[in-house]
């Protein structure tokens, strides 16, 4: 990243610093991309955009995407360059004692020490695990934030490796990109199985806490079912029409408007358990992006 240095040299003097390549299209433009995000402080996706709105055909290909990407991790700030996101969102939520949510920016060492955090669970497709973050291990479990995304074949296995870590004096951090849904829906879901909460009372329990979170309508069928197999019950939860939109009864305002809400049938679901591995080993990615 010299060269980045040598940019911001010349323009911290007063001059003008000009980035070719033959079309000023891939190889200039990754060069432009990278001085945005550590000298100018934007996100990488602000950044493009930035550059975009100047200069409509900047497109560098895949391996150079990945090479500032890759350029990036080892800094501290290096997921505020990705991503930027509300400090509300942001900011680190006691759940329970032991268990913690996020967003994606409050991901730094300074926090992992502060919560002596001792298990990241990374609840995202698009958050990348940052070297800065040192060698606390961490599960990705790959999860997108759509209505058709199978959150439940991913439920126990959290729980009880959650519940592993905070019964041997452990901190976990559960986050996503804003620690709203995905997040949100395993630390509801652990709060069912490990703490014996009702799913009512883990989601008003969690808003409490966290008044933001708001799981999408796919994950709440999920999350309804799961307490369902988890209490051998029908559930606290269900979905109902309101105002014209199919939304969880827990959202619906209590000042005399139930008779509202119309319940909504859902089908029953076969169970797609996996077995649960204690082991905290950092995954494979891990091992590589620390090394």
């Amino acid at each position: 990243m010299s060269f980045i240095l040598k940019i911001q040299e010349v323009i911290s003097q007063s001059g003008n610093v000009l980035g070719h390549c033959v079309a000023g299209v891939s190889r200039s433009a990754s060069i432009c991309l990278a001085s945005l995000t550590k000298y100018r402080h934007m996100s990488l996706r602000d950044a493009y955009r930035h550059m975009t709105s100047g200069r409509s055909l900047v497109r560098p290909n895949l391996g150079f995407w990945s090479k500032i990407m890759l350029s990036l991790m080892a800094l501290e700030n290096f997921l505020n360059m990705l991503f930027r996101v509300n400090e509300e969102y942001a900011r680190i939520d006691e759940v329970i004692s032991g268990l913690y949510i996020c967003g994606v920016t409050s991901l730094n060492a300074e926090n992992m020490e502060k919560y002596d955090i001792a298990l990241i669970i990374n609840a995202t497709n698009e958050v990348p695990n940052a070297r800065c973050l040192g060698a606390i291990p961490r599960s990705k479990l790959w999860l997108e934030d759509t209505t058709n995304t199978d959150l439940y074949s991913h439920l126990h296995v959290q729980c009880d490796q959650i519940q592993e870590v905070i019964s041997q004096g452990g901190n976990v951090l559960v986050h996503c990109v804003a620690g709203v849904s995905r997040s949100a829906s395993i630390c509801l879901a652990f709060l069912v199985k490990c703490r014996h909460m009702s799913l009512r009372d883990a989601y008003h329990h969690m808003a409490s806490k966290r008044p933001l979170v708001r799981p999408n309508l796919g994950f709440w069928r999920q999350l309804i079912s799961f307490e369902q197999e988890v209490t051998k019950s029908k559930g606290s939860v269900q979905l109902v029409q309101f105002d014209g939109q199919l939304i969880p009864d827990v959202y619906v305002p209590s000042e005399g408007n139930e008779e509202n809400a119309k319940p909504f049938q859902m089908h029953s679901r076969t169970s797609n358990r996996r077995k649960f591995v204690p082991a905290l080993d950092p995954l494979a990615e891990i091992v590589e992006a620390a090394a």
